[in-house]
């Protein structure tokens, strides 16, 4: 079975776009690597909308951290993907944001915070993860990110698994199987660019 990232169309002007602002964990800067070690998105999640239109798609998106609408959270829960959902909090735009369309206060469609449960191993010869470093002080290791060609050695789950990637670390990239993706393709739900990321086990079919 194919697995797909779910990715951001990146379509400037065809829905709105946001930035997340002041909801990170408090962290440490590691001696050993220099990294930045145990900062962590926390809710509520803080948005700001950036410039653009004030189109508000079923998916937005900041980066690989998006948030979605009321439609699209009864559908993940009724199919019983392995996400939760966190607040979403529009903050008042700032300079930062550049005059966004979207009106403040903010009277659109509610907003969840998307966050996948799951967590799934590579194989790493097979898809081309390497490690990248590996700290003996702080213990993390990092290695590099990867969009496609991935294979998951496990028996394939259940149909609609809802994903992130162990050997991405602290990455919001959310992976889905192919039944779910038909499931939101089905619905109709917008500004959603699904990319064909990898396989478990065996060879990649087509792309539907």
């Amino acid at each position: 079975m194919n697995f797909y990232l779910l990715d951001d169309p990146a379509k400037p002007g065809e829905f709105a776009r946001f930035s997340h602002v002041g909801t990170w964990s408090e962290g440490a800067i590691c001696k050993g690597c220099g990294e930045l070690v145990g900062g962590e998105l926390v809710e509520p999640l803080q948005i700001e909308w950036n410039k653009g239109t004030e189109r508000i798609g079923s998916f937005s998106w900041c980066g690989s951290t998006c948030v979605v609408t009321n439609e699209v959270r009864r559908f993940l829960e009724q199919a019983k993907a392995d996400c939760t959902f966190g607040r979403v909090e529009v903050m008042p735009p700032t300079e930062k944001t550049k005059r966004p369309r979207v009106p403040f206060p903010y009277t659109g469609p509610r907003l969840h915070w998307l966050i996948p449960t799951r967590r799934l191993s590579v194989n790493q010869t097979r898809s081309g993860v390497k490690l990248v470093s590996d700290c003996t002080q702080c213990g993390e290791k990092r290695y590099n990110f990867k969009r496609d060609g991935l294979v998951i050695d496990a028996t394939t789950p259940g149909g609609t698994v809802l994903f992130v990637i162990d050997q991405f670390g602290k990455s919001g990239a959310t992976f889905i199987t192919e039944p779910l993706l038909a499931g939101l393709k089905a619905e109709g739900f917008t500004n959603l660019c699904p990319r064909l990321a990898g396989n478990f086990g065996g060879m990649i079919r087509g792309h539907r």
